[in-house]
């Protein structure tokens, strides 16, 4: 049996890893910013909805209150935001940088921190962090998207970190670019299908160990730079 806690899955790429995740031999624990927004998580077997969000230090402290006793095999940090298509490039607005900071860097890794008794207690030990290869600095060829570039190269710096440091803990962490999904944050025009994205990656994360632990690495298992 295995425990998994999937951040941000009421809709999009969270929800749909809940989806394919659910079986018979996995608990899938869930988080959510409204409990009142969740109709499509509640049809899932063997799941635990429960509520946070990643803008309150509090938020994040209840929440690991209320799962402390919880071993997790995996912890998939996908919650996110992008609201640099709302932003004039000669405007830039530091509040909602700082959130978005918060919400796609900060918050995920400080929440992991947080959670590590909880991976030292599982089996599998393994941490994902939903990243983007638009964190990379060298693949930035077009500019712009100053909050979500930056939120997305601090997480991968953190997390890189964060997989030296716990490697003699034995556990694992990856950054995953899901590629260009068709979602309501990714839009109509991806190019790629949510079930393709999401069942790529859970091969990738299938066959993760500490060996390739701080790697970087695209939706179907290539190393991406940095």
């Amino acid at each position: 049996m295995k425990n998994i806690l999937i951040t941000g899955a009421n809709r999009g790429i969270g929800l749909k890893f809940a989806q394919l995740l659910s079986n018979s031999t996995n608990i899938i624990y869930v988080t959510t910013r409204d409990l009142n927004n969740c109709i499509e998580l509640k049809k899932i077997n063997n799941i635990e909805i429960l509520e946070l969000d990643l803008l309150e230090k509090n938020s994040i402290k209840d929440f690991c209150s209320d799962v402390k006793d919880i071993p997790f095999d995996l912890i998939i940090n996908n919650a996110g935001i992008f609201q640099d298509e709302q932003m004039e490039e000669t405007n830039l607005d530091p509040e909602l940088w700082l959130d978005e900071m918060m919400i796609n860097a900060i918050g995920p890794v400080v929440l992991t921190q947080k959670l590590k008794e909880n991976l030292i207690s599982g089996n599998e030990k393994k941490v994902v962090f939903i990243s983007s290869q638009m964190g990379s600095i060298d693949d930035n060829y077009s500019g712009g998207y100053y909050f979500y570039r930056t939120s997305k190269s601090a997480l991968n710096s953190a997390a890189k970190s964060l997989s030296i440091d716990w490697k003699t803990d034995e556990i694992s962490v990856l950054m995953l670019h899901p590629g260009w999904v068709k979602t309501d944050m990714g839009g109509s025009k991806a190019k790629l299908e949510i079930d393709e994205s999401v069942n790529s990656m859970i091969k990738v994360i299938e066959a993760s160990n500490i060996s390739n632990t701080g790697s970087f690495l695209n939706y179907n298992g290539d190393k991406l730079e940095w």
